[in-house]
């Protein structure tokens, strides 16, 4: 008898710690905020391509302030392009210039069963793209470290009104700066740090334990050179709103690698560092 129980202690114990790990990136905060009625939101900067920073493919595709052509953006495969596709499970918001460095703001939204977030209507979750001068990439890189590492709102035009809300989830899309030499700042004196996600090169090398320093959890992080296009994007994004595990939203990273790219999922997944236990 005290055999059976003890086994089943451990068992809700280990069991108890793996939900704990797998799920605390989506509790606490975020979870009462959803809970509340806000939505969820996603803040991604995009660092526009460059060619004076990387080979983007083609003159065109690295031209820093064309919205219109630029790989990470206007490309077939760019963040906003691929979010606006006939299939694609967002609708646009909003579309408006910022000032000279967030060329645009692309505001996507997604409505989501509420079971995963522990409520019984649907949730709003909102997408906010940022599409940042590749020759500002430097801002880019600190923008998102600011809004990864401290609490945050953005503002945007929603049926006629403007509508402020708070970035409970911060994204990063493009060349990775850090491995130019591009320094991060230090941690915040008063951090108030969400969870995060960097699609670029190498990220996990670069960008992770200095996230983890300030608080900051990265879901999804690479360790290998990688194209950081859309439906990968759009794979993490769908997978932070429907709040699954973070080895789920990896595996939907994976999975629409391996798709667009052509890989075999084995390749696709060595990609993507894998998650912390």
């Amino acid at each position: 008898m005290r055999w059976i129980c003890w086994f089943f202690a451990v068992a809700w114990l280990l069991w108890g710690r793996s939900a704990t790990a797998d799920e605390s990136w989506n509790g606490g905060d975020l979870r009462r905020d959803v809970a509340a009625g806000k939505p969820l939101v996603v803040h991604v900067t995009v660092a526009l391509c460059s060619n004076d920073q990387v080979d983007c493919g083609s003159g065109v595709a690295g031209r820093p302030g064309d919205l219109a052509h630029n790989l990470y953006w206007g490309a077939i495969f760019g963040a906003r392009r691929f979010l606006e596709r006939k299939r694609s499970p967002f609708t646009r918001v909003s579309l408006e210039k910022v000032d000279d460095v967030v060329l645009e703001r692309a505001v996507y939204r997604r409505w989501v069963p509420g079971k995963a977030w522990g409520v019984a209507r649907r949730v709003e979750q909102l997408v906010v793209l940022d599409a940042v001068h590749g020759a500002s990439i430097d801002r880019a890189v600190s923008g998102f470290w600011s809004k990864a590492t401290q609490k945050a709102t953005v503002s945007f035009e929603d049926g006629g009104k403007r509508r402020s809300v708070a970035v409970q989830v911060a994204g990063y899309v493009g060349h990775n700066r850090l491995m130019d030499g591009l320094a991060l700042p230090g941690a915040p004196a008063t951090p108030d740090p969400v969870p995060s996600f960097v699609l670029a090169c190498y990220s996990k090398n670069y960008f992770s334990s200095a996230l983890e320093h300030s608080g900051s959890r990265p879901l999804v992080m690479t360790r290998a050179l990688m194209a950081p296009e859309g439906y990968v994007l759009e794979a993490v994004l769908t997978g932070i709103g429907d709040g699954l595990p973070q080895q789920q939203i990896r595996a939907r990273a994976v999975a629409a690698y391996a798709r667009w790219q052509r890989l075999r999922p084995g390749v696709a997944s060595a990609i993507f560092a894998p998650v912390a236990k």
